[in-house]
């Protein structure tokens, strides 16, 4: 054979294999991507390994996070008991006293021994009516017609008063019961059928008293340090809309619009004035906002979960449990400094570093690249909880402010106006904000209706 027929035997050779090596690249990338679509059906995302919701877990059986300890069920060794105690003045005395001897039969003197036992219990609810009356009188001086005037709200000729108005909102805003089992209830607790219109008219009322109270929650969101910001799907006639949330740990803004992005985030006209830093999960609006940002750490853990579940992938775990051990540390008090900080972060970026660096741009990204490339763009957006107190390590602030909304729509199902979803919004920041600053729910909404709403004062 001819040395020239040779090298075109060899280059022929090389071409092949640069093809073979190009489709066996391929054929592992394919194969990859086939391999990351099987595991949805063989290891699927739940609640613990994603943002799946607990409701679409399947089986959902659920499993405690908390370990085993010595301790024996029920009250522990030394643990004070609560029982009920009896009061120094009752609202109501009933005296069994006796006239005479049960020996002899003769008569007793009227003083002796006293011992007492208390009874608490609710008395029985009724509806009580109140008539108010004006009257018209002539007169006998000049002739004039003096006429005096109801109260002031008193506008029809029958019509409800705040307490009961009180207890309609309280029993569906806050207790989530629906208008049905609310007449339900009522009928039950007075004996006084109520109509579900009227209790949609509640809403609206207590709805437009609030607006003090909104004024003022959005300043002092304005001035808080840091906020935490997500949003969760609720719908309407059918169709998907949104409730978004900014909260605090003493304060809680809900509103709700038909757009879960920017339009909607810009209407409530907190964000786009915001000096200071909101957490969130990374959802893409928020970035475009020009405050600070920290993100929630709990979304990464979830994924990083599914990775090694799914694909063993070791970093994965790595990763997962230097998030986990830093936050322990810091819960116990620890106090991180500067070398701390820049070892967590370089230890970090070498779990993540050979994922992005063995991606191959010709190709779409699998689930684990996505990810590595994700931490690598906002790794200190995800370790600020390490730099800066206020900051927390995830945003279960606002998840658990969003999680009743939830209950709600699951309980009662979707709203049909717009408006009453709105007006649910604003009732449920009030409620909330009560519930966060320890005050009586009830009693504040009652002062509501009288135009005295609770309006929090923050001290430094």
């Amino acid at each position: 054979m001819k040395e020239q027929e040779f090298i075109q035997i060899i280059k022929a050779l090389e071409s092949r294999l640069l093809e073979l090596e190009g489709e066996i690249i391929s054929l592992k990338k394919e194969n990859s991507i086939l391999r990351e679509k099987l595991s949805k059906y063989e290891n699927p995302k739940n609640s613990k390994n994603s943002s799946v919701p607990p409701s679409q877990d399947p089986n959902r059986k659920t499993k405690s996070l908390r370990r085993k300890t010595t301790k024996k069920a029920g009250g522990q060794k030394g643990h004070k008991g609560s029982k009920l105690k009896k009061i120094k003045l009752a609202d109501k005395i009933i005296l069994h006293d006796i006239r005479e001897c049960t020996c002899c039969k003769a008569i007793l003197p009227q003083d002796g021994e006293v011992k007492s036992r208390q009874i608490f219990d609710i008395p029985k609810i009724k509806i009580e009516v109140i008539e108010h009356r004006t009257v018209t009188k002539k007169c006998p001086n000049c002739g004039k017609k003096n006429k005096s005037s109801f109260p002031k709200g008193l506008v029809q000729e029958a019509q409800y008063g705040n307490n009961i108005k009180s207890l309609g909102v309280y029993l569906q805003n806050y207790q989530i019961i629906p208008y049905a089992r609310t007449v339900e209830l009522i009928y039950d607790l007075t004996g006084h059928r109520i109509s579900a219109g009227s209790l949609a008219n509640f809403g609206k009322d207590i709805h437009s008293k609030l607006d003090s109270f909104e004024e003022k929650l959005k300043q002092l969101l304005l001035q808080s340090p840091v906020l935490n910001v997500d949003e969760t799907g609720l719908r309407l006639n059918g169709k998907l809309n949104w409730m978004h949330v900014a909260s605090t740990e003493l304060l809680s803004y809900f509103g709700f619009h038909s757009k879960r992005g920017k339009e909607a985030i810009d209407s409530f006209n907190i964000l786009p004035i915001y000096k200071g830093l909101i957490t969130h999960d990374r959802f893409g609006p928020y970035f475009k906002y020009t405050c600070q940002h920290s993100l929630c750490n709990a979304h990464i853990l979830r994924e990083l979960l599914y990775l090694w579940e799914t694909k063993k992938l070791k970093w994965a775990k790595d990763l997962s449990n230097l998030l986990v051990n830093v936050h322990h540390r810091q819960k116990q008090g620890y106090k991180f400094k500067e070398t701390n900080y820049q070892n967590i972060l370089k230890r970090f970026e070498e779990l993540i570093e050979p994922t992005i660096r063995g991606y191959d741009i010709i190709y779409n990204k699998t689930k684990a690249e996505k990810l590595a490339f994700a931490l690598e763009k906002h790794k200190y957006l995800f370790l600020k909880f390490i730099k800066v107190k206020q900051v927390s390590f995830d945003n279960n602030q606002a998840e658990r402010d969003l999680r009743m909304i939830k209950v709600k729509q699951k309980v009662s199902g979707c709203f049909r106006q717009y408006e009453y979803a709105q007006y649910f919004a604003r009732i449920k920041s009030y409620i909330e904000t009560l519930k966060k600053n320890q005050q009586n729910i009830l009693q504040n909404i009652n002062n509501a209706f009288n135009n005295q709403p609770f309006l929090i004062v923050l001290t430094e």
